[in-house]
């Protein structure tokens, strides 16, 4: 490789990560964050200022008689819900087989999260060049997975 090409690969390599909804980030095993280590995250607001996403990983314990609850994220603000259908009218498509609203869901085949994840996305990118993230495209399997808990472990292999 010449000099120029050399050079031109390390600049790609310094762009900006294409962060979108709906995409998946995995952590690495390098990530030892206690917020953010082992988990899977689904994005679902991506802006030039900043990202969100919520924890696909993290079942809260479970009260008698109440529907399964899952923590989004460290950011203690506000429920949403992910529906595998647009079930609800104010429903945003993130990906294939995946739909948000605000709040907590009546449907049983929706799941309901706690608070969120968010970065500048500044921060973000720098650690997802520090190789803290991998990113995946989202999918309704992955959302809806029926063990949640494995599921980080289940994603190491792709």
């Amino acid at each position: 490789m010449t000099r120029r090409q050399l050079l031109a690969a390390a600049g790609a390599v310094r762009q900006a990560p294409p962060f979108q909804t709906g995409q998946m980030l995995v952590a690495t095993p390098a990530l030892r964050d206690p917020d953010f280590a082992r988990s899977v995250i689904l994005l679902f607001s991506v802006s030039a200022e900043a990202v969100m996403g919520l924890m696909l990983n993290r079942p809260l314990p479970r009260r008698a008689g109440e529907p399964q609850m899952y923590a989004g994220g460290p950011v203690p603000q506000g429920a949403r819900s992910l529906l595998p259908e647009a079930a609800e009218p104010a429903a945003t498509r993130l990906c294939p087989g995946v739909w948000l609203v605000n709040g907590q869901t009546k449907s049983p085949k929706g799941r309901t999260y706690l608070g969120y994840t968010g970065w500048t996305s500044s921060q973000l990118r720098q650690e997802w060049l520090r190789g803290l993230w991998r990113i995946l495209p989202g999918e309704a399997g992955a959302v809806f997975d029926p063990e949640p808990e494995r599921l980080w472990r289940r994603l190491q292999g792709r």
